[in-house]
């Protein structure tokens, strides 16, 4: 219900609210789906109208006349590679930060939180002529490597929160069984920090997979590009060839995976947050 009995004045318009910043949202996107189901002439005739017969051939011409399916795979290979290897790295250094006591570990986690505060857009220009100083520029490698030194900060951060909820007892039970770092890590630490990694995860791979101007300012040739930088280099040909339904089709289809993602994992990423919200 939009308005639930009870609710005062100040309720009321926050309700309302965040119902037209979802309508202002979630119109566009059911556009875009109409859209890419329609032909040509039914586009620039009746823009706005539903389509008459679904035309998904439009997401079989995107998928082969244009690239797609390079542009995917490479989205695929460095988002996934990128998410594990961050998710791995910040959980290993949020648990020797949080959990060894040893002299500057609260100052080394301060360092890392503070990278949330730089700007990606300041330290672009730089990264640039560092990784073209080393021949790099235009590799997936090195990519992955930049994309994981930005998630770094935050991932620290949300697994920081997790860690140390964990009962101290819980270690020094498995200490007693003859648990070393790894099986203790492994086997405790993991599991008991789900919703965290989760959280991260699914945060990761929202921004690196919908990620334009990292990719556009390292990666040169067409074939290295992803699907988001892949689409704006595509849309300059669809004009051309005035084929708008084509271009949407492929929208949809950079747009579908994020949306899927977040519709299945929505509850545990509540959760994740809530829980990380209130642990001390």
């Amino acid at each position: 219900m939009l308005i639930k009995p009870g609710m005062g004045p100040f309720d009321i318009l926050i309700r309302i609210g965040m119902w037209v910043y979802a309508v202002v949202v979630i119109l566009p996107l059911i556009w875009v789906f109409v859209t890419s189901l329609k032909t040509n002439a039914e586009f620039t005739q009746t823009p706005w109208a539903l389509f008459s017969d679904p035309q998904f051939i439009n997401y079989i011409n995107a998928w082969e006349k244009a690239n797609f399916s390079t542009y995917a795979l490479n989205s695929v290979i460095v988002t996934l590679a990128a998410v594990a290897l961050t998710s791995l790295l910040a959980c290993y250094a949020a648990y020797v930060l949080v959990r060894m006591k040893f002299f500057g570990a609260n100052a080394i986690l301060t360092f890392f939180i503070a990278g949330l505060f730089i700007p990606l857009i300041l330290v672009l220009p730089s990264q640039f002529v560092v990784l073209n100083g080393m021949d790099m520029i235009d590799n997936r490698g090195a990519l992955i490597l930049v994309f994981v030194a930005y998630s770094l900060p935050f991932s620290i951060l949300v697994m920081s929160g997790f860690m140390k909820s964990i009962p101290v007892e819980m270690e020094e039970a498995a200490s007693i069984d003859g648990c070393g770092f790894n099986r203790t890590f492994w086997k405790i630490i993991m599991p008991m920090s789900k919703n965290g990694i989760l959280t991260m995860t699914i945060f990761n791979f929202l921004w690196i997979w919908n990620d334009f101007i990292v990719t556009l300012t390292l990666m040169i040739t067409d074939e290295k590009r992803t699907l988001p930088v892949g689409i704006i280099s595509l849309m300059a040909t669809f004009k051309l060839r005035s084929d708008w339904v084509t271009l949407f089709a492929a929208l949809n289809m950079v747009m579908i995976p994020t949306i899927i993602i977040y519709l299945i994992f929505q509850k545990s990423l509540q959760q994740g947050l809530t829980l990380g919200a209130v642990k001390e």
